[in-house]
């Protein structure tokens, strides 16, 4: 069954043009230009602000339209950052050695100051505090009453830049000076999870169960899954700051990189200058927005290059690669376009994907009845309209299916 909203939603999408640029190709744009200061750490709230760090005495506080303001100022070397379960800031301070939490309002409280070149930061599950310390190549913890514990100290860290917390309480390292990305279990046993083909990388974020990594020196954007295999994801390596798909894009020494799981978008800093004239130029950054294709998209790519079968695989992935993300209205939507265009039994392949995905769910099951009963397959069709029923016993529409096939209820 179809609704009014999905309804609009697929003459909508049969009305769109179909450019396929592959199924896992990301958009990449400028969201913010012309920042006055280096790259430090990105970090998101769940309101969708984005909270750039300049390297030097700022942090920038940049709405989803990309208006700028200045959220903090009078810190000395702002690197890493993230945003913890009460919706504040924690920076760390590279030259200051400290780190700071500030909250919505600014204000700023100093958490401790005897790190050793701070960079990456994350609360964990019990409200401590990890953070990289770069120039000590370890990864400390900062308990709740202000008591420094070394988690890792490691011959793999070659200045630990980024720093993200997993959901198995694992962290996972960035390393500045070389292309190694560090994972350290909940024991604090430290292992490379990959090495990628770069002299140094940037900051790490995880989108559903892959890692994003960015390549300061590399000027590319890789994907590293937990298996370790790594991918470029956008970037042409040349040093330009330019919009487009994919690798057509480019980027510039891109540093801190944030997750915005509610537009489905990564945020990432590009230093504009470059590096043999970063020490008499004036810094200028930009702020960078990694927009993911939707299941749609995906969909149709991998259908249209490879076929159905490939389409369904690419689904798959998806669904497993944004957990969370709700997927079950645009999957009958697919399903209802590929009916609309005579593809019945493509249709009834990605309705009984649905149903596997959501099978408690009536419509999924009533979307499924009707792909049979376009086909002409009545045995099946009843079959699944009674089962809509039995989740829905007020789903009128397969009760009136049901008549229409002869079967009273």
């Amino acid at each position: 069954m179809i609704n009014v909203r999905e309804l609009l939603i697929l003459a909508l999408i049969c009305m769109l043009p179909m450019t396929v640029i592959g199924s896992d190709t990301v958009n990449v744009d400028t969201l913010a230009v012309e920042l006055d200061g280096a790259v430090g750490g990105v970090a998101v709230d769940q309101v969708g602000y984005i909270y750039v760090a300049d390297f030097g005495n700022k942090v920038w506080r940049v709405d989803p339209q990309g208006q700028v303001e200045v959220f903090a100022d009078d810190l000395y070397g702002a690197s890493g950052n993230s945003i913890d379960s009460q919706g504040r800031l924690l920076q760390s301070n590279f030259f200051g050695n400290n780190a700071i939490r500030i909250s919505r309002d600014g204000t700023a409280e100093q958490l401790t100051a005897e790190l050793n070149g701070p960079v990456g930061i994350v609360e964990l599950s019990n409200r401590d505090i990890a953070i990289c310390n770069c120039s000590g190549n370890e990864v400390v913890r900062l308990d709740q009453k202000r008591e420094l514990t070394i988690i890792a100290k490691s011959d793999l860290f070659n200045c630990p830049n980024g720093l993200v917390k997993g959901s198995d309480e694992s962290l996972y390292v960035a390393n500045f000076s070389d292309g190694r990305v560090i994972k350290i279990d909940p024991e604090g046993k430290a292992s490379v999870l990959a090495t990628i083909q770069t002299s140094g990388l940037g900051h790490l974020v995880i989108v559903g169960s892959e890692l994003f990594v960015t390549g300061f020196r590399s000027n590319q954007l890789y994907r590293v899954q937990k298996s370790g295999n790594v991918q470029v994801v956008a970037g042409n390596g040349q040093f330009k700051s330019v919009d487009g798909h994919g690798q057509e894009a480019s980027f510039s020494s891109p540093n801190g990189i944030a997750y915005s799981p509610k537009r489905d978008e990564l945020y990432i800093n590009d230093y504009l200058v470059p590096f043999i004239q970063r020490s008499r130029a004036q810094p200028k950054s930009a702020l960078r927005r990694v927009v993911f294709p939707t299941l749609t998209e995906t969909f149709m790519a991998a259908d249209k290059a490879h076929g159905i079968e490939k389409a369904i695989e690419a689904h798959r992935t998806y669904k497993e690669s944004r957990p969370g993300k709700f997927t079950q209205i645009e999957t009958n939507i697919i399903g209802y376009s590929l009916l609309q265009q005579g593809r019945t039994d493509d249709a009834i392949q990605v309705f009984t994907r649905n149903t596997e995905d959501y099978p408690n769910s009536f419509n999924t099951w009533d979307s499924l009845a009707e792909g049979f009963k376009v086909k002409g397959d009545k045995k099946e069709a009843i079959e699944y309209y009674q089962k809509s029923l039995q989740l829905n016993p007020a789903n009128n529409n397969a009760v009136n299916m049901l008549k229409e096939l002869g079967v009273s209820q």
